[in-house]
């Protein structure tokens, strides 16, 4: 094993990445891989991308912006220049990984598609995230978060299945699960180039990250033709309760074990012995019955009395949390799912960290997010850049900020 000081900070230590994605499915991707240890290098637009000004305070904090792009770098470039795209293709033989979420065909036509990039450096990876994915009659159509989740079904399973009112996820779910997708093929793609020397192109779309994230109750309408939808209470043990101080006590009693440990824990061994709850099968079939006696029980105590209880009685629970709750759990920040940062233009701030640890290659948050263009001159002297030809590019406009 290295010595402590010759240890990479992250798994990912050393790869660089131009990152050319915009909004929330490709950035959270990159932000998981500058997590990682990943040198990201952001390319905005002239004005910067979309997501600086959605939210945007006056302080300059756009919680849309930092959550899904701290710890990169930010150079500008007008890809409708051909200057700037000649940059972009002597930028390319220096990085690993090349990722854009433009409607499929965009990268093409600027002459940066796959083939286009393979020409400059044979084992680039190019990653792209899509809509729709890009085969099919629909792999061309614009779309986005809200349209994904809905071609996905998951609006009608969260409804309550078919002839229920259709409910979206929060926002940007689909977003997020192909963020996690994408940054999962880029890794993989990573491990295949080490070991096979291969490039490759990868795509990750929202319908296929949202199919993926209900590969349960998708695999049971495959075979049997049915789907049951999101149900408030699922099992009468393994939902919520209100407690007599208006909060509420998740509860996940789903093995014989723990059914009877939570028994004891309420002080109802009358329920343990009632025949309608003797096992999960008269459970099932009791639901309503035992619903309603729970809900009347958990009533009579605070949910912090009823969590302790549960607790020292080994039943899995936890206090149902809104944000402020989650912000000033000890459990997060133990782990360091929740830290805080220094950032230049933002002062110290609260933010998520990352949501893998490794022991011998430590996951860090690299930073908030970059002012606009803050280190294009950095990345193009970095790439052999002289500064004639810096100056040159800014003359041309390919380069500027606004």
């Amino acid at each position: 094993m290295a010595d402590a000081a010759e240890q990479p900070h992250g798994a990912l230590s050393g790869i660089r990445v131009l990152d050319f994605t915009r909004y929330q499915q490709g950035p959270m991707a990159t932000v998981f891989l500058s997590d990682l240890g990943a040198e990201v290098v952001k390319v905005e637009e002239p004005g910067g991308e979309p997501g600086r000004a959605n939210g945007l305070q006056p302080d300059g904090f756009s919680a849309y912006f930092e959550a899904h792009n701290r710890g990169k770098k930010s150079i500008t470039l007008d890809l409708h220049i051909e200057a700037a795209r000649e940059a972009v293709r002597r930028l390319v033989p220096s990085f690993d990984v090349v990722v854009e979420n433009f409607r499929p065909g965009v990268m093409e036509r600027w002459g940066l598609g796959y083939q286009d990039l393979r020409a400059l450096r044979p084992d680039i990876i190019l990653a792209s995230g899509s809509s729709w994915g890009r085969l099919g009659p629909w792999g061309d159509r614009p779309g986005f978060d809200h349209v994904g989740q809905a071609l996905s079904g998951v609006m009608v399973e969260q409804g309550g299945g078919p002839g229920a009112t259709p409910h979206a996820l929060i926002g940007g779910f689909a977003d997020q699960i192909g963020a996690m997708l994408l940054a999962y093929g880029i890794s993989s793609a990573l491990v295949a180039r080490e070991r096979f020397g291969v490039g490759q192109h990868v795509d990750v779309s929202l319908i296929g990250a949202m199919a993926a994230l209900q590969a349960m109750p998708l695999t049971r309408f495959l075979r049997t033709g049915k789907q049951i939808g999101f149900e408030e209470r699922r099992a009468a043990t393994y939902t919520h309760y209100e407690a007599s101080d208006g909060k509420y006590v998740a509860i996940a009693a789903n093995t014989q074990a723990f059914w009877e440990r939570m028994c004891d824990a309420l002080e109802r061994s009358d329920l343990g012995a009632d025949e309608r709850f003797a096992d999960p099968f008269a459970r099932a079939r009791h639901k309503d019955d035992l619903v309603a006696i729970l809900e009347a029980h958990f009533r009579t105590r605070p949910a912090l009395e009823w969590c302790e209880r549960l607790t020292a009685a080994d039943v899995p629970n936890a206090p149902v949390l809104d944000y402020a709750g989650v912000a000033e759990h000890e459990q997060f920040w133990a782990n360091g799912y929740l830290q805080e940062v220094d950032t230049p233009n933002l002062g110290r701030m609260r933010v998520l960290g990352p949501a893998v640890r490794m022991s011998e290659t430590p996951s860090r948050v690299q930073g908030g997010g970059p002012e606009l263009g803050q280190h294009t001159e950095e990345v193009l002297l970095a790439a052999g850049f002289t500064w004639d030809e810096i100056a040159a590019l800014r003359d041309s406009g390919a380069t500027r900020t606004v």
